[in-house]
């Protein structure tokens, strides 16, 4: 009876959560042309806008160049900077080196990402190429293309699939284009890596060693204006990186981090009006602080179900508690956690002894609007016997029947010997 009110029960929680959810469409008040915003654990997209769309990068293409480098040389190692310096373009960003200068990888990290150097950009990727081909001779069109085809290979395998990069620096060219997906999807690879995470998020950072003549003393300001607490306009209290850029193609981008709540975000503003950026940065944020969060669904450990199981032994239990393998978190939109709905499928039915303590039993498979999200198995919480046929025989309910069974047996055999010794003496009076 038990049994049959908890299915009855389930089905009509079953039906009650079968209720169509319409797809939340919302619409941002945003001025750049391409935007996306993703949480960076997860890579989940909370918000796009034409994030497909074929974009110029301008220097937030030193994202890539700066991963590049992070992953073929130490941080530590002292770079000599050429004549590399002299092909920059006069209307390009520039940190300010000269031929001669001797700086660390990390330095010339920080001078290409918070001034955004072009002159950095090819003293690294001039770097890398010798490095990584062994010939020190190369010229600095030859390290560039070779360091363009790392930067493509490298974006491959991080799964962009609409870019294409033909320099370090993001000066414009038809030729180097991206997404603002694909842009997200370098970033949030970039920023594993701890030495760039702790670049991109400095307001200001001081560079080089006086004590060395070739060490020159470097003061920068980031261009990211989030990360700017003087300025009310811009700053952002949660930002924490990453990189800007600027042409007249490309117009205003931006590719910007924040953390709130043990959310990580990121957002690409592509193609952005001037100074719109950063109120768009901002509305985007907010909207993702504000409207998603984390939400622990199944927790491992916890009983999700008790189920009766035949045959079981009579000296234990005969429900079974079912227990949740591992656990399950999620990022949600707010409104969707209460929709989330559970099925239970069990491997054998109806559940029959014997079953082992940890024995996985069947599975829980949760989804939202029909949409599988996680399926996670169940194991027994404890061991319950197969009943045997000396637990029929001696069980409560039996014994009564076999005892009047044998108090029967017992009577009729009493009564058959009497009755034959009452006529083994007849026959020995008759005699």
């Amino acid at each position: 009876m038990r049994r049959k009110f908890c299915i009855a029960l389930t089905f009509v929680f079953f039906l009650m959560n079968f209720i169509p959810i319409a797809a939340q469409e919302v619409s941002l008040p945003l001025q750049s042309e391409a935007v996306i915003l993703i949480e960076e654990n997860t890579g989940k997209v909370l918000y796009e806008k034409n994030s497909t769309q074929k974009m110029y990068p301008a220097s937030t293409t030193k994202i890539l160049t700066a991963l590049i480098a992070l992953e073929n040389a130490d941080l530590n190692e002292v770079i000599k900077v050429g004549n590399e310096v002299y092909q920059v373009p006069l209307d390009a960003s520039k940190a300010g080196h000269n031929p001669g200068d001797e700086i660390t990888l990390k330095d010339l990290l920080t001078s290409l990402l918070l001034p955004s150097g072009n002159d950095s950009a090819y003293v690294i990727a001039s770097y890398i190429s010798k490095k990584t081909t062994g010939n020190n001779e190369l010229d600095l069109n030859s390290a560039i293309a070779q360091f363009a085809n790392m930067m493509n290979e490298r974006a491959k395998e991080i799964g962009v699939k609409d870019s294409y990069f033909v320099n370090p620096h993001g000066y414009h060219n038809e030729n180097h284009y991206t997404t603002a997906y694909d842009l997200a999807l370098i970033t949030r690879e970039a920023l594993k890596n701890p030495a760039f995470k702790e670049i991109v998020k400095q307001p200001t950072a001081d560079i080089g060693n006086s004590s060395s003549p070739n060490q020159r003393k470097f003061s920068f300001r980031n261009r990211n204006l989030l990360l700017d607490s003087r300025n009310s306009d811009t700053y952002y209290p949660y930002a924490t990186g990453v990189k800007t850029g600027f042409t007249d193609e490309a117009g205003e981008c931006l590719v910007a981090s924040a953390t709130k709540d043990h959310m990580n975000l990121i957002a690409v503003l592509l193609k952005s009006p001037t100074d719109a950026r950063w109120n768009d940065a901002k509305t985007l944020f907010d909207y993702g602080f504000e409207n998603f969060k984390y939400y622990q669904v199944a927790k491992k450990g916890d009983v999700i179900d008790r189920v009766y199981v035949e045959k079981h032994s009579p000296k234990g239990p005969s429900e079974l508690e079912v227990l949740i393998k591992e656990d399950f978190t999620g990022l949600f939109h707010k409104d969707d956690i209460s929709h989330i709905e559970k099925k239970i499928s069990w491997n054998q039915e109806p559940l029959v002894a014997p079953i082992t303590e940890g024995q996985t039993v069947g599975a829980v498979t949760f989804t939202l609007n029909g949409e599988e999200l996680s399926k996670i198995e169940l194991i027994a919480k404890y061991g319950i016997e197969k009943r045997t046929i000396w637990d029929v025989m001696f069980s409560l309910n039996a014994v009564p029947y076999w005892c009047g069974g044998i108090g029967g047996v017992f009577i009729i055999t009493m009564i058959s010997n009497a009755i034959r010794k009452r006529k083994n003496r007849r026959g020995l009076h008759f005699k």
